[in-house]
């Protein structure tokens, strides 16, 4: 274990962590990459220091709907994660860590969340390395409407203005880290182990996520009219259509001058925004895919959600993401 570990007090060394789960040992930057974005599905980029020579290290395995990943990279260098969008992705260092996302910087020694919307730089410790969990945000979101006993009224967010810290620290470490050495001890063999195991993972992921999660669930009155529900409902499951304000509000049955009024008052954007930002998400995921790259492009992914002029797509997606869609679409490539 390196010395920063050590003053961390973190942490089992990567030979260890998840070592009965080998993904990959190489001085290759690009394979032990792979070996990373092939589970955790969320396109990094790395930049190794001057003169520097990796040696890395991948362990990990994939259970059910979540990934968990161990990776040290043996040498100094920044890892460069695009916007998360709808992946939800948790890092645990396994020795300080200097993070920088929204204008915000930090040394790391306890989990934070990636940023849905902006990207993130890291700098993890080279020895130590960092465990990373990775679900689709739909997972979390099934989970915190079975801990709420209702739907939810809109998707799940994971950004804000401050760095996403999870709460609970020294708790969902503990669950994460104990769940990679039960693993590496052979419990998870059998299906009904496994499910129990990736189930408390994802709810102990809730609880350190709890303060970041931007919900439209706060209480029945917070929350606005049932037709502001049914509103979101609509525009996630037809956002790919030519969709107008006119035409939504008439699918709620409600004037176009209510639908505005109602989602500037209790979610503070229009229709309009935030219906373009479901499909900025949507087309961030598509052109992040990694199995379907060679088989999309920029345009492809554009009309896919929705938009009609490639231009305003490229500008907005700029703008939500902090890169350009072919950027996107290239990493996803490799």
């Amino acid at each position: 274990m390196s010395v920063a570990a050590q003053r961390a007090g973190a942490a089992p060394s990567p030979a260890h962590l998840l070592a009965a789960h080998p993904l990959a040992r190489s001085a290759d930057p690009q394979e032990i990459r792979s070996a990373v974005n092939d589970l955790t599905a969320e396109n990094h980029r790395l930049i190794l220091h001057r003169g520097r020579r990796l040696d890395g290290t991948v362990n990990g395995l994939r259970l059910g709907e979540l990934s968990i990943v161990l990776v040290a990279y043996g040498a100094q260098l920044t890892v460069d994660s695009p916007p998360s969008g709808r992946r939800a992705l948790i890092v645990f260092p396994l020795g300080p860590m200097l993070v920088e996302c929204g204008g915000h910087s930090w040394m790391a020694t306890t989990p934070f969340a990636l940023s849905s919307d902006r990207p993130t730089r890291m700098e993890p410790d080279p020895d130590a390395g960092a465990l990373v969990g990775a679900a689709d945000v739909g997972v979390l979101e099934a989970g915190v409407a079975g801990v709420l006993g209702a739907p939810l009224d809109g998707p799940l967010a994971l950004s804000g203005d401050r760095p996403l810290q999870l709460a609970a620290p020294d708790f969902v470490t503990a669950s994460w880290v104990g769940a990679c050495r039960q693993f590496d001890s052979g419990l998870g063999a059998d299906p009904l182990t496994l499910k129990a195991l990736s189930d408390s993972l994802l709810s102990s992921a809730v609880v350190g996520l709890a303060p970041h999660l931007q919900l439209a669930v706060r209480g029945r009155d917070a929350a606005g009219p049932g037709y502001l529900r049914q509103a979101r409902r609509f525009m996630e499951r037809h956002y790919a259509d030519p969709l107008s304000v006119e035409r939504i509000a008439a699918a709620v049955k409600i004037s176009p001058r209510q639908l505005q009024t109602v989602f500037t008052e209790h979610l503070g954007v229009s229709p309009s925004l935030l219906l373009r930002n479901i499909r900025l998400d949507r087309a961030h995921r598509l052109l992040s895919d990694g199995a379907a790259a060679e088989r999309t492009t920029v345009a492809a992914a554009a009309t896919g959600v929705g938009f009609t002029h490639l231009g305003r797509f490229s500008a907005y997606y700029m703008q939500r993401f902090g890169e350009s869609p072919s950027a996107t679409l290239a990493r996803a490539r490799g």
